[in-house]
């Protein structure tokens, strides 16, 4: 089950129903009557949600709008208190993925409680899309550089032989010049490197040459490798990476490239227009949203087609430091130093 945390925009999202709404658009006189004693009346518990911290739990589909009583962070006395009852909350309603509106995250007592549930409870970040979209992100920044990623190597460093490892492989594997398989695991993905050349006539490296195997490589995606097994390796200091695992962020003093740890994404207008609804797109980031659409029980090609039917795109792209581009707006001296 899917949960949404915010804080209120309106005293109205604090009224459970819709009742209100009926009414305000009748224009017989009793209807008028009812539409003012009902306001007062929803108006009288708002501010008794506010008192005693009562949250507002709205049902929309498969998921719930978990709705604070407060209209600011600041407020950490309070705060404290309706965090004790979302976690209550999170409990009655099996809830099991997150998302937290970006304001809230500032906030220490939600950072506490995140820190408190993230082993029961998946917080999404939208990095969960990325595994999706990794020849679209290449695509994205290669432009900016007016070359394609059919003209470029990839190298993909990866440890398990999961299905969307492996989706992946067969996906990019008709959009890069060469595949280069940088791995432990050996004779599993040579035993599908060697069904690829049988299949598809296309030649994939897989080595584990720590020394050679990234030393000249621009374009590397990490998929599972850790920060310390990266390192490990003799990475060309001007490569661009792709980190798919969190913990997979890489730091060197004689790395001077590239980092992409996170993206955004534009959808179609219907999307926007679902979340705009229910007032979360105003605090809460697109790509997140989008995550908690996804069924990752799908296969690969299954939510890459939806994503395709949901014209998404990527307009920025995130670093260590923030933003590396935006659609449109990049500086060619940030990075003038990349060699193509």
């Amino acid at each position: 089950m899917i949960g949404y945390l915010k804080l209120k925009s309106t005293e109205n999202e604090l009224y459970e129903s819709e009742y209100l709404n009926e009414l305000e658009n009748k224009k017989a006189f009793i209807s008028r009557m009812q539409y003012h004693i009902c306001k007062y009346y929803y108006k009288f518990m708002a501010k008794i949600k506010y008192c005693l911290n009562i949250i507002t739990v709205k049902q929309v589909y498969n998921a719930y709008i978990l709705i604070l009583p407060l209209k600011s962070i600041n407020e950490n006395n309070r705060m404290k208190k309706c965090i004790n009852n979302v976690q209550k909350i999170i409990k009655q309603y099996n809830i099991q993925t997150l998302v937290i509106e970006e304001k809230l995250k500032k906030n220490p007592v939600i950072g506490q409680m995140i820190q408190n549930e993230e082993k029961k409870v998946h917080i999404l970040d939208g990095r969960g899309v990325m595994p999706y979209l990794v020849k679209e992100i290449f695509e994205f920044l290669l432009e900016k550089y007016n070359t394609k990623l059919e003209m470029e190597d990839l190298c993909i460093c990866v440890k398990e032989y999961k299905p969307l490892y492996i989706d992946n492989i067969l996906h990019l594997l008709h959009y890069c010049k060469n595949i280069n398989i940088i791995t432990k695991n050996i004779k599993q993905f040579q035993t599908l490197a060697d069904k690829i050349e049988e299949k598809e006539n296309i030649i994939i490296t897989v080595t584990n040459n720590k020394k050679k195997s990234l030393k000249k490589s621009k374009l590397i995606v990490n998929f599972d490798f850790e920060e310390e097994e990266l390192k490990k390796y003799t990475i060309f200091r001007e490569a661009i990476i792709l980190t798919i695992n969190e913990n997979g962020f890489y730091e060197s003093s004689t790395y001077s490239g590239i980092q992409i740890r996170n993206v955004e994404i534009d959808t179609s207008e219907d999307i926007k227009e679902f979340f705009s609804k229910y007032n979360l797109l105003e605090g809460c980031s697109l790509t997140t949203l989008y995550e908690s659409l996804m069924n990752k029980k799908e296969n690969f090609e299954q939510i890459k087609s939806r994503m395709e039917a949901d014209e998404i795109r990527i307009i920025k792209l995130y670093g260590k430091n923030g933003i590396l581009w935006k659609l449109y707006e990049f500086s060619w001296q940030i990075f003038k130093n990349l060699v193509y």
